[in-house]
């Protein structure tokens, strides 16, 4: 299957690198960056509920619900095996790429430990000549994404 050029993956793969670094060093602004003007944002919540965020004012809500806590700092997330499929409303210059995503927690002196892990469906576009995420769907390991296994 075709995928995005080699140029555009390294773009696309420094988007996320950003985006894990804005994410865990507290760089509201860096984060929204990121993201388009009409962006969503869906994250699962603890309790499997969807929370679905739209447009940067209501992303900037769901960003600072981790930047403004006193327990974040230590948190650091990241996201790997990328899959770039095409973009199922067939826009030019947009991709939907899925990855793993894990965060963990360090407060030393304890150890680092493993605090969530998932994955992530997120649809990338070229916007301005740089690549960001129009939509972001932010999943926990359990559900749809294992339904072909039995029960």
């Amino acid at each position: 299957m075709a995928g995005p050029s080699a140029q555009d993956r390294t773009e696309i793969y420094e988007l996320y690198a950003r985006y894990s670094w804005a994410l865990d060093t507290g760089d509201t602004e860096g984060y929204l960056d990121l993201f388009t003007d009409d962006a969503e944002a869906t994250e699962e919540t603890s309790t499997g509920e969807l929370e679905v965020r739209k447009g940067r004012a209501e992303i900037r809500k769901l960003i600072l619900k981790f930047h403004q806590r006193t327990d974040f700092p230590g948190h650091q997330h990241q996201m790997a095996q990328f899959v770039f499929e095409p973009d199922p409303e067939g826009r030019p210059e947009h991709w939907v790429v899925r990855s793993y995503a894990w965060a963990t927690i360090n407060h030393p002196p304890a150890k680092p430990h493993l605090h969530w892990c998932g994955h992530i469906r997120d649809v990338v576009c070229k916007d301005g000549g740089e690549w960001k995420i129009r939509s972001k769907d932010i999943m926990g390991w359990a559900g749809e994404v294992l339904s072909r296994f039995e029960r």
